[in-house]
């Protein structure tokens, strides 16, 4: 009886661990942001934007509001460019200084008929841009409606993200190659 209830309590106890860690702060203020202001040029030429959380650089990504964008909330959604040879980035030039539990952010392949899937990673940075560490696994954006990625982290201090999509080349020069555009809205931070 007595080596029952030591198992349980133990059991318990790790599971109140489990979910200590896994328990996310509170969302950093001004987020998730939702990328509602359209880019006022129509390329993907890199250019830095002033959204409500701050400055954010684009390489290869614009804000647009097509049909095909499928914005999680408001009117619009980022969209990166597909059949990049190079790898392409949305990057905060802003650090979040009260460390980070979580990120969250919604992805999809782009919505147009032709589009095929697409690669990406979150990275972060917790010297100022200067090195940059992948937050989890690749992830391939295979479908047409948005999907959310979340990533459990445990970083103390100043951190910065940047999401980049894969330089995995172009189907026109090579049919095997799945590179279509990249969609993102709705990245939320909480804090440790």
């Amino acid at each position: 009886m007595r080596a029952t209830k030591i198992l349980f309590a133990s059991v318990l106890m790790l599971g109140l661990a489990i979910n200590v860690k896994a328990q996310k702060g509170e969302i950093y203020p001004d987020f998730p942001e939702s990328f509602e202001k359209k880019s006022e040029e129509d390329n993907y030429k890199k250019k830095s934007v002033t959204l409500k959380t701050g400055v954010w650089t684009m390489f290869g990504a614009k804000i647009d509001n097509f049909e095909n964008d499928k914005p999680v909330t408001g009117t619009c959604a980022i969209r990166m460019l597909g059949a990049n040879k190079m790898d392409h980035y949305l990057r905060t030039d802003f650090d979040l200084e009260e460390g980070v539990s979580q990120v969250s952010f919604w992805y999809s392949s782009y919505a147009a008929k032709a589009d095929k899937s697409c690669k990406f990673r979150l990275d972060y940075s917790i010297d100022g841009g200067k090195k940059w560490k992948p937050a989890g696994e690749v992830i391939e954006a295979k479908n047409k409606t948005k999907e959310k990625a979340e990533f459990n982290l445990n970083l103390e201090g100043k951190v910065r993200f940047r999401i980049v999509k894969l330089g995995l080349g172009d189907e026109k020069e090579d049919p095997s190659i799945n590179n279509g555009r990249l969609s993102i809205d709705d990245f939320a931070v909480y804090k440790k």
